[in-house]
């Protein structure tokens, strides 16, 4: 046997050598021969042939030599499909948590700002309204904008009833409780019509709240309150703390079930006490209710939890958890990107860094939840009634099937009624049904705030 190492060994060491070099360039460089070799030495190739032709040993050698190569290349390739693959999700990682963190828990001053220099009439035609959009009179309400959802009367009405009742800001301190910031709250009180100035009669009142990214000033608190005054209620359009009329918070983010809770029953100390006689004075608890849409819905339930001689509530649309929200507009983002089969993956970890930024600032996004709340509601049959909307894309119809099933499973706490319709106003399928049925949604407003406050309900026809 020659003391030189065999040419079979040499160019398998060759080999190895062309794969690392394959892997180090390209991952999965290509190669001409199943072993990713080119020789294109003649006399090399003749050295080896007569080597394989009269070592049968060294052939055998070299072929135990070349499984690891091939092994090391494919292992090569699926390292490198792997760390693309981990960068790639790191990076949907992260800028999901930011869409999170923009969407979820900051504050967007502009918009929550929004109408603070405008009268109550105003608002009707200085506002952003489905298929009409920004309107700057109501002339701009015409029947190709606004048709089929609502009509441009409607629009008439609400306008002309706002001039004739205009209502006023005015400010008032959140609840207290330890540990939460105690808010300077803002809010529009309007009152319902009298007959006189001599008619001062103390009327039922209902505290009035927004949902998210929205305040007192937006086209839905705005029709809801017109239809609540038009039965003869006087309203309470409340601000959550960073909104609308509102003072700044510390922490400046949305709050959830931190401190809102607070904030609407602030609201609702307000117009029981009526500190400055504006309605005719302290009323009865049992003569004030709260209604809600959206996350003002979500936020009524807890404050209707929370306060046990709150007579009756009305929600429309509430989440049940604040994370559904974020859950479901996080879908539509990666489903926009064709990455929705990675929503399980992603969803939770984004969500993660909204709570755990949000209690870097104090605040506790989930310290009421309505499932929690409305357990400490007392055995009493109070009032509540739910609507939603079974193709609402905001909040899924999930969320309103656990509200009923919470409710039905305390009929000693509370006597629910449920109102479920299917349909968009102008592609918006989000708490629109007092839009877009603005007639029969204000009937059954009147038959539930009647039975309420122990008033006939002979009036409620449509």
């Amino acid at each position: 046997v020659s003391s030189k190492p065999s040419v079979s060994l040499v160019t398998s060491s060759r080999r190895c050598l062309a794969s690392d070099i394959a892997m180090s360039v390209g991952c999965c460089g290509s190669a001409k021969s199943p072993h990713g070799v080119d020789l294109s030495d003649q006399e090399e190739k003749g050295q080896e042939t007569k080597a394989l032709i009269h070592d049968e040993k060294t052939k055998e050698k070299e072929e135990s030599d070349d499984i690891p190569c091939a092994v090391k290349v494919f292992g090569g390739c699926s390292f490198c499909v792997l760390l693309l693959m981990g960068i790639v999700f790191f990076g949907l990682k992260q800028y999901l948590s930011q869409q999170a963190l923009q969407k979820m828990l900051y504050i967007d001053d502009a918009d929550m700002m929004f109408g603070n220099n405008l009268t109550a009439a105003e608002l009707v035609v200085k506002n952003w309204w489905p298929g009409c959009y920004e309107t700057d009179s109501i002339d701009d309400f015409t029947k190709t904008c606004a048709e089929p959802c609502y009509s441009p009367d409607l629009m008439k009405k609400i306008w002309e009833f706002n001039k004739a009742n205009p209502g006023e800001v005015v400010y008032y301190p959140s609840r207290t409780l330890e540990g939460i910031e105690q808010a300077k709250l803002g809010g529009w009180l309007l009152p319902a019509p009298r007959k006189s100035k001599l008619d001062t009669a103390a009327r039922p009142r209902i505290v009035l709240q927004h949902g998210f990214t929205e305040n007192s000033n937006k086209f839905r608190q705005t029709v809801g309150a017109y239809l609540l005054r038009e039965l003869g209620y006087d309203v309470l359009l409340n601000n959550f703390r960073d909104h609308g009329y509102s003072s700044r918070s510390k922490a400046h983010v949305y709050e959830w079930g931190h401190s809102y809770p607070l904030d609407v029953l602030g609201a609702l100390d307000y117009l029981r006490s009526d500190p400055a006689g504006k309605l005719g004075g302290k009323i009865s608890s049992k003569q004030v209710g709260l209604m809600g849409f959206s996350k003002g819905a979500f936020t009524v339930l807890n404050s209707f939890g929370m306060d046990g001689d709150v007579p009756g509530a009305w929600v429309d649309s509430p989440p049940w958890m604040p994370k559904i929200v974020f859950a479901n507009g996080a879908m539509k983002v990666l489903e926009g990107m064709g990455l929705g089969f990675m929503a399980g993956l992603l969803v939770d970890g984004a969500w993660d860094t909204v709570l755990s930024t949000a209690l870097s600032k104090g605040i506790d996004l989930q310290k009421h939840l309505p499932k929690d709340s409305l357990l400490k509601g007392p055995d009493t049959k109070r009032l509540i009634y739910g609507v939603a909307n079974m193709g609402d894309t905001t909040v899924p119809i999930s969320q309103h099937t656990e509200l009923k099933g919470m409710l039905d499973k305390y009929p000693e706490k509370y006597s629910p009624g449920y109102w479920v319709n299917n349909g968009t106003c102008k592609n918006n399928d989000h708490c629109i049904d007092h839009l877009e049925r603005s007639d029969v949604y204000k009937t059954r407003l009147c038959t539930f705030w009647s039975k309420v406050f122990e008033l006939p309900s002979g009036d409620c026809a449509p």
